[in-house]
């Protein structure tokens, strides 16, 4: 029994033999492709059941938040060819878009300069109403009718043009970030990268890492915060890093939480444990009643 198993085991490696040799190149490829590339623009946290190990991503200038240029410039082309708004309407929204990435990559709205910006968005909204349900007048629909009376419009290319623009910049900035900005943290050290230039290692516990969300938009944009390291000459601050104030910030938050070899010894042993007593106790009695 057990020399046909290995005989139709060789037969399926035979004819699966082509395939590999097919896809070989493509595996090869795409696997050094993740290791020296996507696996430091996407992040990549290497882990097992008892701690984090190392974690990779790149860091990037303010001119990342411009994204959501590029989707959202796709989608406003999608909608206006579908007739369903006034040209003149997306517009607007293309440019209150613009001025929001603008913002983030100007200002840095923290919790307080947030509620500041929420409160006087309502007290502009609210003396809007009191206007036109007390004086009949609403400031804010004469300057909707300004802007309208302006014929402002454009054709549905120019949100093509637009994506490409700021898709090109994102590209850049990509690029740049992978060659200059590589970063990769593990329990001890601190290891930047730079393509043709320097490699740095820096001790990681000895002189602190700190993990801070400035500004509430860049969260709310692409998750992003920033890390500063302390060395030997000061400090040094990986900014606009994707994912720093979500599931990547939690994992650089339990690597940091570190724990002795010993520790994590006994806790695998105390898991094996209560494993290997539920296994003894084996499953519950029923009785006879089926109860």
């Amino acid at each position: 029994m057990g020399q046909q198993n290995k005989d139709s085991g060789s037969g399926v490696d035979l004819l699966l033999l082509p395939l590999r040799i097919l896809f070989w190149p493509f595996v090869v490829i795409g696997r050094f492709l993740w290791v020296h590339w996507f696996s430091y623009v996407f992040g990549r946290v290497l882990q097992d059941e008892d701690r984090i190990y190392s974690i990779r991503f790149v860091w990037y200038g303010d001119s990342v938040y411009l994204h959501p240029m590029v989707w959202g410039s796709l989608i406003l082309y999608v909608v206006l060819k579908s007739d369903m708004f006034q040209p003149g309407w997306l517009l607007l929204i293309w440019f209150l878009l613009l001025a929001t990435c603008f913002l983030t990559v100007i200002y840095n709205f923290n919790i307080v300069k947030g509620a500041v910006l929420l409160v006087c968005i309502v007290a502009v909204l609210s003396l809007a109403y009191v206007a036109n349900s007390e004086w009949e007048w609403n400031f804010l629909d004469d300057l909707a009718n300004h802007v309208k009376s302006l014929n402002a419009g454009v054709e549905p290319g120019f949100y093509i043009v637009a994506a490409y623009v700021f898709a090109a910049l994102i590209a850049a900035e990509v690029l740049w970030a992978w060659l200059f900005n590589r970063v990769e943290l593990d329990e001890s050290y601190v290891y930047e990268r730079r393509f043709l230039q320097s490699s740095t290692r820096e001790p990681i516990f000895a002189r602190g890492l700190k993990r801070e969300t400035k500004d509430l938009l860049e969260l709310l944009i692409m998750g992003a915060a920033d890390i500063t390291h302390r060395t030997r000459s000061g400090s040094k601050t990986f900014t606009n890093v994707p994912g720093a104030s979500l599931g990547l910030g939690r994992a650089i938050d339990a690597m940091l939480d570190y724990r002795r070899s010993g520790q994590i010894e006994l806790e695998r042993r105390r898991r094996q444990e209560g494993a290997t007593a539920m296994m003894d106790e084996g499953p519950p009695e029923v009785g006879e009643d089926g109860e």
